[in-house]
């Protein structure tokens, strides 16, 4: 009695499945049907390279707005020095944000440090603790 259950639910849990399944490889057939009319498209403009050899991209999300990390970090480092981790844990914990973008974040904050080191804003301070990062 106890497997029928288990066996019934597992069906209908398949046949969801299956369902979102069709959906998306339809979803799928739409982008791919679109990606062929963009390379026909390139070819007939003029376009000599491959055009499957054009990077795919992603959509950028912005969580911060303009200069806004920029000007977070250089007030931080007006305080004390400090390593580009312990910046990403504060502007996390100043935000609010939970630890699943603590990587998106620092890389961020590396970034924007390494921008802010061309520019002549900050400078690396090789201390006890390792490297930190102070104004200029």
């Amino acid at each position: 009695m106890g497997q029928s259950i288990v066996i019934h639910g597992l069906i209908k849990k398949r046949g969801e499945i299956a369902g979102q399944h069709k959906v998306a490889m339809k979803a799928a057939d739409a982008l791919k049907a679109d990606l062929d009319a963009i390379d026909r498209a390139l070819v007939l403009c003029g376009y000599q390279d491959d055009p499957k050899a054009i990077p795919a991209r992603g959509k950028y999300k912005q969580i911060f707005g303009r200069n806004e990390l920029k000007l977070t970090i250089i007030n931080m480092l007006r305080e004390a020095p400090a390593d580009d981790e312990t910046i990403a844990a504060q502007i996390m914990a100043a935000k609010g944000w939970g630890e699943d973008i603590y990587p998106d974040v620092l890389k961020r904050v590396r970034d924007a440090i390494q921008r802010q080191q061309k520019d002549g804003h900050v400078v690396q301070d090789f201390g006890p603790d390792g490297c930190l990062w102070r104004l200029a």
